[in-house]
């Protein structure tokens, strides 16, 4: 079976919860199980069985560690170099009951087994392995908002150096920190940059990278993202033009919430410019 990655899609593996706050499970009218840690992928039909999966106390954990699990039987060596177009690259999978799970270092310092879910937008990370990179949680940190069985949540989002699995490494991948789970999740921000195809005998899943997508983005989602932070900008700008304000601090909240909205666009560019976005697809 081949196929794109994209925004959504959910490999058709049986993959269960691993948290009663954040991990959906539903089986669809072909008897297929799906997994995601968006609840929003779930079709509405299925919801009522997700959210049932999520709240369903689970014993079984993953033990994490903190250093390269040891090379054994079958293990495929790490490239440390962004692959090349077309260049096939292999990850090993295992199986913990249901799970496929592969081994992954971040920003080449720790190593933990992570669960395949590319119904996750983003690589989800708890926040005990956060503190053992380093990565501190401050005022500037941003926070994007995802949807759970306990409501909508914001969590924090960083960008992690790297992420290598198997022999696919990618670097400045977007990643999520959660509070509430103890296993990372290796999702779109990383699969949607590959297509894929998966060895079931083998326990591999070989991937090529897509270079029709730049940072887990395709043309179409970076150009929708200039296009609304130059519109939100162009919106606010339109109307301070437009009225006439007497006091002196409406005034000058309008002009701080320009400076936000002209740094948030700056940093767009720079993330683009980090990620090698081709200028036609920032128009």
């Amino acid at each position: 079976m081949r196929t794109a990655l994209g925004l959504g899609f959910v490999l058709l593996l049986a993959l269960p919860s691993l948290s009663s706050a954040e991990i959906y499970r539903w089986t669809d009218a072909e008897g297929r199980v799906h997994f995601t840690q968006d609840l929003s992928q779930v079709p509405p039909a299925h919801r009522p069985q997700a959210e049932r999966s999520a709240a369903a106390p689970r014993s079984d954990r993953l033990q994490t560690y903190a250093t390269p699990p040891a090379a054994g039987r079958g293990s495929v060596r790490p490239r440390t170099r962004r692959p090349r177009p077309g260049e096939v690259l292999r990850i090993p999978f295992s199986k913990r009951g249901d799970m496929m799970v592969v081994d992954v270092t971040l920003n080449d310092r720790v190593s933990a087994p992570f669960v395949v879910d590319t119904g996750a937008s983003d690589v989800s990370i708890p926040e005990e392995m956060a503190s053992r990179l380093g990565i501190r949680i401050g005022p500037e940190t941003p926070y994007r908002r995802y949807t759970t069985a306990n409501g909508v949540i914001a969590k924090p989002v960083i960008t992690l150096d790297s992420v290598q699995a198997g022999e696919a490494r990618l670097e400045r991948v977007r990643a999520s920190i959660s509070s509430t789970m103890d296993v990372g999740l290796l999702g779109g921000a990383f699969f949607n940059n590959f297509t894929f195809q998966v060895d079931p005998a083998a326990n591999v899943i070989a991937v090529v990278l897509n270079d029709r997508v730049r940072a887990g983005r395709s043309e179409a989602q970076w150009r929708q993202k200039f296009q609304r932070a130059r519109a939100d900008l162009a919106r606010l700008e339109r109307y301070i033009d437009e009225n006439h304000f007497s006091r002196a601090s409406r005034v000058a909240g309008l002009e701080e919430k320009r400076a936000e909205l002209e740094d948030e666009l700056q940093a767009l560019e720079e993330e683009a410019d980090r990620a090698e976005v081709p200028q036609a697809w920032r128009e």
